[in-house]
């Protein structure tokens, strides 16, 4: 029973989606939390989809925000965006 669980809870920590990141390196630099919308697209160009929501700061206030999703070099990662710059980086597995 004990080898059971050890291996659930081993085969749940491996299962994760999505990790938090502070840059990502594309073909022309280095993208990072804050840069602005414009200069993703120069740098890591047209996304391959993308999708609107809302999402609320810590005093629950509600702000638009697009999540715009890449592939670079076989990673995925998804990028959102707030206010015209980049508020979020989750590498995908």
């Amino acid at each position: 029973m004990k080898k059971f669980v050890l291996i659930l809870a081993l085969c749940m920590s491996a299962q994760a989606f999505a990790v938090e990141m502070q840059a990502v390196r594309g073909s022309y630099g280095f993208v990072e939390l804050g840069d602005s919308y414009s200069r993703l697209r120069d740098v890591l160009g047209n996304p391959e989809s993308s999708y609107e929501h809302t999402i609320r700061d810590g005093r629950g206030r509600a702000h638009p925000a697009t999540t715009y999703k890449y592939k670079v070099e076989n990673a995925y990662y998804a990028i959102t965006i707030v206010d015209g710059n980049i508020y979020k980086i989750d590498w995908e597995r």
